[in-house]
């Protein structure tokens, strides 16, 4: 997204160099108020025939990230099933089709991304710039959620997320022609995660991605979004 002012989110240097505990980002600089999670997400309805599901798999506060999707197209009486891996650790995201021998890698500074912000960290300024605003609350999964509703012509984008500890368990989100609906079916707190969960494929070779949404200084959207389909295919 192009316009995140002095949020901080993603690059504050000086902390992460100073980390109380190997791979602990210190408190002020944690993505996400637990340790570790599962989370297991559907689509609420059919994209172009093919039902989504996502895992998320975060660790170390949120230092670490790892998104499995699978979409899922029956056909007949067989489902086909394409995959896809997004994991982000160091400053930087990486994706890749497990049947490829290659992916993409891609800078998370400055990057902006519904799935990781802290809205209630915001400020007034910076949720009026982005056109997000917190319409209530509500329950998910048993657990009570903050409602963040994001409208911005400007870059066509719109989206409503319901949020429990910084993880949205129900969100819509809209860029251009492309859409998602996904809900929260599994949350688990503070798994133990296998730490080869976030290790990149030795066989797979990554280049680094050139976003088309980027332009000079300006912040765009993070690689780490899961994919969205495009109406328009």
């Amino acid at each position: 997204m192009a316009v995140i002012y002095g949020c901080g989110f993603f690059d504050n240097e000086e902390t992460k160099n100073d980390k109380g505990e190997v791979g602990m980002l210190p408190e002020t600089d944690r993505k996400y108020t637990l340790k570790s999670a599962i989370i297991k997400l559907k689509s609420s309805k059919q994209i172009l025939g093919s039902d989504i599901e996502t895992t998320i798999y975060l660790d170390d506060y949120g230092d670490k990230y790892c998104n499995k999707t699978d979409t899922k197209l029956k056909y007949k009486n067989t489902t086909i099933v394409t995959s896809s891996v997004s994991i982000t650790k160091n400053d930087f995201t990486y994706t890749y089709d497990p049947e490829k021998k290659s992916g993409t890698k891609s800078k998370n500074k400055g990057n902006f991304n519904p799935m990781h912000v802290d809205f209630g960290k915001m400020d007034k300024q910076s949720l009026e710039t982005n056109g997000i605003s917190k319409e209530g609350e509500t329950e998910c999964l048993g657990r009570l959620c903050e409602v963040y509703v994001l409208e911005n012509p400007a870059l066509e984008m719109s989206g409503r997320y319901e949020v429990w500890n910084k993880i949205p368990l129900k969100f819509s989100t809209k860029i251009g022609n492309s859409q998602m609906e996904m809900y929260a079916v599994e949350v688990q707190e503070n798994p133990i995660i296998p730490e080869d969960i976030f290790d990149l494929p030795k066989d797979i070779e990554f280049i680094d991605a050139a976003n088309p949404l980027a332009s000079g200084n300006e912040q765009v959207l993070s690689d780490s979004l899961p994919n969205l389909p495009s109406l328009d295919k």
